[in-house]
């Protein structure tokens, strides 16, 4: 059984984000009905028991307790991740699992790159690493983010990719621009 981790950055990569996590629940309970938490779900998501004291997973083949997305969500506006935090998919998502900052980048680049990815590193490392913690066996983090666009956002995202490099993250690289 291997789990992966989405790492969600910018508005872009949110919204895909939380598409993507709504058709993956939408598709397992079309297929798994009997609501057993199974390997194919325990690749994107942790069943947690929080009538545990330390809010531990439960195991593989038991009944589903309380999903988490194996997911790190990053915005350097509050804007989307409230939208997602309120929305219909607000269980799903851990609030330890957040980096969010309340200026934005202002559609700048080299603030999101710069600025915010010098000043967001660690908790960026953090967050990342403690999301492999929750992991068993982890086969990989898929990174969503915008490369560009109109105006030039995804230096946050960019930046991103920079610090799995750095930190020795085995990755692999699928952009689609």
């Amino acid at each position: 059984m291997t789990e992966s981790v989405v790492v969600q950055v910018g508005q872009c990569g949110n919204q895909v984000g939380c598409r993507f996590w709504d058709l993956a629940l939408q598709e397992h309970a079309s297929v798994n009905k009997s609501g057993i938490y199974d390997e194919a779900l325990s690749s994107f998501f942790r069943n947690v028991d929080s009538r545990k004291s330390d809010g531990g997973a439960c195991c593989v083949g038991g009944e589903i307790q309380n999903l988490k997305a194996r997911a790190v969500l990053v915005d350097m506006e509050e804007g989307v991740l409230s939208e997602i935090l309120q929305g219909p998919l607000k269980e799903v998502f851990d609030s330890n699992q957040l980096l969010k900052d309340a200026s934005g980048s202002g559609n700048n680049w080299a603030v999101g790159h710069m600025t915010y990815g010098s000043i967001h590193r660690e908790a960026m490392v953090d967050l990342l690493r403690r999301a492999a913690e929750h992991c068993d066996c982890l086969q990989c983090f898929f990174l969503l983010h915008s490369m560009g666009g109109a105006d030039r956002r995804g230096g946050f995202g960019c930046f991103s990719t920079h610090t799995f490099s750095n930190e020795e993250v085995e990755h692999q690289r699928f952009t689609a621009v």
